[in-house]
Formats: structure tokens, C-alpha cells, sequence
């Protein structure tokens, strides 16, 4: 049973109970009686306290608090859990850092945990303490690499005319109806898409004057709008092509030439994914997931809180990541409670199922997984490649129809790394088109919440009954 529907209008208009103590997850033990004593393993350490803030929320939206006010509330909580709760551990963890014992320590706050790279007798000795609740392995992370790519001849000075009346745009824009929208007012101006990608060329035409580190207010703050833990640049670069294709659907228009979905909307943007020569883990994406939360780290302030994510990859199986896998669950979920809206793509498998965390099913929103039709075809057919359900990621593992939606994703045109502009296919090329819907949506009705935005996306699809 499967559902892919093609996004064809754009309308307007506490504490959980916790795992029990010194559990090591079953890879992680495998990984540890492997390694030799002396060696070092990465690990993510779940303490038994994990703030519920789903029931503070609902209350909060029942009562029309504005999502700014929300989102201090949740953050602000998941804050203080973290903070005191983890004292206790993260002293005793300095003392065995004196001792060389333990090589990293890391705390988080979006999901309550901290990230420990320490020998295997010290990993078990933590999995013992009082307020632990799991410990897993900090796993590798990668992109939904595109099935298709090519350079486009004309490069980045040879720009597509578009006729009078901006009736030109890319097929994907004309397959959502963009510019019926743009033509109602709403071209994301006043909105903020983000992503966790191979980072996004910032000189580029069509992205560069839409980043909004170029806001007078992030003058001396660009961290706030570009996030780059592992070389610590300070302006948007790329590492491939991936990134800055996907922003370029979502957000990109350069003077005559229109590839993005909210053309004015700005930008931020977490390099974290497949950096060349570098390694990606778990613990990449819990830092990305925390500053998308709040990129200026004060939860008081909420200009700098994007509107949507879009999170244009995935893990597999033989990336250790089992079928219905939870491990990016928590991050979501709290990033969401605090308003922005998540994305991810369903991945380029075809028939052998979805990746994680796109294959979870837990409710009618959780997670928004986004498939590839080809927008050039008025009968927006579904790629070949393009992961399909069903999911038995639900709370009793009866089936459910995944994915959730579809968009564009197949020879999709869009920026590339050094001013061009070339095609790509793959289910990357679809979630950033949802999120430049998500961003036209968001800019005529602010206080919209993430699962009404994708509820109305829901409403609005034509259910092709693939």
C-alpha cells in the first residue's frame, strides 16, 4: 500500500520515564568487545531524564500562544533539564579526562545527552551510572547522494531569460503552482529556510544576497546563520555540490533566472553532511539539529529561528541504522515543539524501503518523508529510484502508507558550487521544493505550527493513487 501525492496548490492562506540503567545498546557491546582496551570508541550517552515537552506544547497552541513564545518556553525547558541533570556525570567525566581515560566529552540539550569518546571499560562504567539510560554508538551519517547529476553548459553567467511576466521557471516550480502564489503576494520575503547539508557556496548568483548572515545584525555573529563545527569557517562554503543545489530549489533566484520555490526567502545553513575527508556522525547531527533550534543560543530572541528544515539525507542499514531506528527521533520532535517545521527526503532505494528517519510512522506528521516524481511530466510519474513504502514504523508495527508527499526530483535544475547551474536527481531535489512551499505558507500565516503546515500540504496534494 502506497501513497504519492505531488504538492499542486499552495493554499493560505514534563518528564518521560526513562530507559533503564546501564543499558548499552546490543552494536555498541558488539563494537566494544572488538576493541582493544587502550583504543578509544565515540559514543552518545541518553540520560534516564528526557524532558516531554509534547503535552506543554498542545497546551500552548490550544491556548494561542505565538509560536515566539513557544518557542522560549521549550527551549528554555529542554535547557534547564540538561543542565541539571547532567552536573552530576559531566564532573565525574572531567576527572577521568584528567586521567586521559576519556578523549571528548560533549553535552547537548535538544535531546538530553552528551556525547563521550572514552575507552570500553569507561563507556561501561558510565552505561552503570544512576542517571544514565542508554548508551549507543556514535554512528556515521550521509547524504542521499543524487542518482543523476550533470554540469549545465550555459554555467553561471548564462543565465535562462525568463519571458515577460516571469512565466519561465523551472518545471518542478510550475509542477507546485509557485507562481500562482508569487502572483498572490507571497514569494517567502520576511521567512527563513534552513538545511544540514555539504555546505552551500555563498557567492553564488542566486544564493549569495539571500543568505542572512548579510543581515546588519549578524555583522560580528555569522555562526548564527552559517554552522561549521569541524573547520569553523565563518562564511557559507561547500564541500560538493549537493548542498547548494538543494538550497538553490528551495530558496535560489537570481535576476532572471528562477530555480527557487520562495525565491525571497533567506537562508542559514549546517555543513555537516559528507564533508569531504571528514567524518559525519550521530553527534554531528544532534549539534546541527540544536543550532537550527537556536542559532544564536538565546532563547529569548526569535529572529534568528528558521521556519523549516529540510534534511536532505538519510541512514541505511548497512550504516547500522536497523529498520524504524529511534535515534533521531527525539531531536526532531523537540526541534519541531519548538517551531520549525522538519523535512526529510525518503531516499533513492526504489523498492527496498525508506531510509532513517524518514521511514517513521509514529503519527500522521512524524516524520514528513518526501518522494521524486518527474515535474516536467504533466502526470508527475514517480522515479524509479525514489524510496517507496510501505512503513511498519508505527506504534504497534501495523502497516502505513510512507511516503507522505511528493515534489519534483527528477533532472531538477538548480545552483552549483562556483556560480553554474546543473541538473540532479534524486529525492534531495524533492524536500527542498516542500520547503519552499513550507516558507510561502509560513510568510501569510507566521503562527501556523509545523503539523498544521503539513497538514495543509496534505490537503492541497493530488493523491495520484501510485
Amino acid at each position: 500500500m502506497k501513497r504519492i501525492a505531488t504538492v499542486t496548490a499552495i493554499s493560505a492562506l514534563g518528564v518521560s520515564a526513562g530507559t533503564a540503567a546501564g543499558e548499552v545498546d546490543p552494536g555498541l557491546q558488539e563494537i566494544l568487545d572488538q576493541t582493544p582496551d587502550h583504543e578509544i570508541v565515540s559514543t552518545l550517552v541518553f540520560l534516564q531524564q528526557q524532558e516531554d515537552v509534547q503535552a506543554t506544547v498542545q497546551a500552548l497552541r490550544e491556548a494561542n500562544v505565538p509560536r515566539r513564545d513557544q518557542h522560549q518556553i521549550v527551549v528554555t525547558t529542554l535547557r534547564e533539564t540538561a543542565e541539571e541533570s547532567q552536573a552530576n556525570l559531566l564532573a565525574e567525566l572531567d576527572l577521568l579526562a584528567a586521567g586521559q581515560q576519556v578523549e571528548n566529552v560533549q553535552p547537548f540539550w535538544i535531546t538530553n545527552s552528551i556525547r563521550v569518546d572514552a575507552t570500553p571499560a569507561v563507556i561501561e562504567d558510565i552505561a552503570d551510572h544512576p542517571d544514565v539510560g542508554h548508551v549507543f554508538f556514535n554512528v556515521p551519517i550521509e547524504s542521499a547522494n543524487p542518482v543523476d547529476v550533470q554540469e549545465d553548459p550555459r554555467g553561471g553567467d548564462n543565465v535562462k531569460p525568463i519571458a515577460a511576466g516571469g512565466a519561465s521557471v523551472e518545471p518542478g516550480l510550475d509542477a507546485v503552482n509557485a507562481p500562482d502564489v508569487w502572483a498572490m503576494g507571497y514569494t517567502g520575503e520576511g521567512t527563513l529556510i534552513s538545511s544540514l547539508d555539504t555546505g552551500v557556496d555563498g557567492n553564488h548568483p542566486a544564493l549569495g544576497n539571500n543568505w542572512r548572515g548579510n543581515d546588519p545584525a549578524y555583522s560580528n555573529n555569522p555562526e548564527w546563520a552559517w554552522f561549521d563545527p569541524v573547520t569553523e569557517t565563518t562564511f557559507p562554503q561547500a564541500w560538493g555540490s549537493h548542498g547548494t543545489h538543494t538550497m538553490g530549489s528551495a530558496a535560489g533566484g537570481a535576476p532572471g533566472d528562477q530555480i527557487g520555490v520562495a525565491p525571497d526567502a533567506q537562508w542559514i545553513h549546517a555543513g555537516v553532511i559528507d564533508r569531504q575527508g571528514i567524518d559525519q556522525t550521530v553527534a554531528d547531527a544532534i549539534l546541527s539539529f540544536q543550532w537550527v533550534t537556536d542559532p544564536d543560543g538565546d532563547p529569548t530572541t526569535f529572529f534568528d529561528v528558521p521556519d523549516v528544515c529540510f534534511n536532505s539525507w538519510g541512514v541505511t542499514s548497512s550504516m547500522g541504522y536497523p529498520e524504524c531506528d529511534d535515534t533521531f527521533w527525539s531531536f526532531i520532535d523537540n526541534a519541531e515543539a519548538a517551531g520549525v517545521m522538519m523535512i526529510f527526503s525518503a531516499g533513492n532505494e526504489g523498492t527496498s524501503g525508506l531510509r532513517r528517519p524518514a521511514d517513521r510512522a509514529t503519527s500522521d506528521f512524524r516524520n514528513m518523508a518526501v518522494a521524486a516524481v518527474d515535474g516536467a511530466d504533466s502526470s508527475w510519474p514517480l522515479a524509479g529510484f525514489s524510496s517507496q513504502g510501505p512503513t511498519f514504523c508505527t506504534p504497534d508495527g501495523s502497516e502505513a502508507i510512507k511516503p507522505d508527499i511528493s515534489a519534483p526530483g527528477v533532472d531538477v535544475r538548480s545552483a552549483m558550487d562556483g556560480g553554474g547551474y546543473g541538473t540532479m536527481s534524486g529525492t534531495s531535489m524533492s524536500s527542498p521544493h516542500v520547503a519552499g512551499v513550507a516558507a510561502l505558507m509560513r510568510q501569510a500565516c507566521p503562527d501556523l505550527s509545523p503539523d498544521e503546515l503539513k497538514q495543509i500540504i496534505y490537503d492541497t496534494a493530488v493523491d495520484l493513487g501510485q
